[in-house]
């Protein structure tokens, strides 16, 4: 069969991705979004943009052999792969005012959505959460991502559709992120350590069915609560969007867990569901690529 890209697309899910995004070179560097290295960030932006649809939209296929060019149909056979990563995506990068890097990213504009919001730049995820509940009942995928994050796992979504499947729409699986290097002795960090129980005692109860067990691909997997929910992004499916979108919380501003960016990822999600991740013996069955090494190989000293 012939290669037709958007065949998956038909009947496919859709997902709604929104990435917060500001860049300020003459920042306080406090944040990679108020230091002096555009370049970096423009790149890791369009990393991030790529990644969801390479490994999770249906422009993929399999060179099946090659022919003689010809004009308008290129040169190959190419056979569609990948169903279960046929997804309709559109992503919105919203903004604020002037102080970003959008015209200098390297993917097509297609790829994405160039939406300018109202906001102070702390607080631009707070202005995604409105554009998601904006769209309620059109997606089946709500999610969120901080601009310098990676997927890299075509089945990203599939695992956390089986997760809801088999533990309910209560319970809400988030990826570690990690950072990647080549250095001696570690190759690979996972960064979202836990922090002090009570830090977020408030709004979380740990103990509440602190674990959750079952098996995957016939191997035994575990999921844990972590004191430290925090991993800058967020997946919800529709019922689950619905039911965040619907608390009497939800848009309040509220800022109080670590700051305005780590609460606009985490703590609606946070207050309103009980948050798992993998656990250690099996932390990479669902993880992110944290673009920016802030950890490995610069706080983190190994020698």
């Amino acid at each position: 069969n012939d290669f037709a890209v958007h065949d998956f697309a038909k009947n496919s899910v859709k997902i709604l991705v929104t990435i917060p995004h500001f860049h300020d070179a003459s920042g306080n560097g406090a944040y990679g979004s108020t230091g002096p290295e555009s370049a970096r960030r423009a790149e890791a932006l369009s990393h991030t943009i790529a990644g969801i649809h390479q490994n999770l939209g249906p422009r993929q296929a399999f060179l099946y052999c090659l022919h003689n060019h010809v004009p308008g149909r290129g040169n190959g056979r190419l056979v569609k792969v990948n169903e279960q990563a046929g997804a309709s995506i559109d992503i919105a990068v919203c903004t604020v005012g002037d102080k970003h890097l959008v015209e200098q990213l390297s993917v097509p504009k297609s790829m994405f959505h160039h939406q300018t919001v109202t906001a102070d730049p702390m607080m631009i995820g707070f202005a995604c959460q409105r554009i998601l509940q904006a769209h309620l009942g059109k997606y089946d995928f709500y999610c969120y991502m901080e601009d310098d994050l990676w997927i890299g796992d075509p089945y990203f979504l599939t695992k956390i559709s089986w997760f809801a499947r088999s533990f309910g729409d209560e319970a809400v699986l988030l990826p570690h992120r990690y950072e990647l290097g080549t250095a001696e002795p570690l190759h690979k960090l996972y960064i979202d350590g836990p922090v002090r129980p009570d830090f977020t005692a408030q709004w979380q109860n740990v103990e509440d069915r602190r674990t959750l067990e079952s098996e995957f691909l016939g191997a035994p997997m575990a999921f844990e609560r972590w004191t430290n929910p925090h991993s800058g992004c967020f997946f919800l499916n529709a019922a689950q969007m619905e039911k965040w979108a619907s608390s009497p919380g939800f848009l309040d501003g509220d800022c109080s867990f670590a700051g305005p960016l780590e609460s606009a990822a985490s703590l609606g999600v946070m207050k309103n569901f009980r948050i798992y991740k993998p656990a250690y013996g099996n932390a990479g069955f669902l993880e992110i690529r944290h673009l920016h090494n802030r950890y490995l190989g610069v706080a983190l000293k190994t020698s």
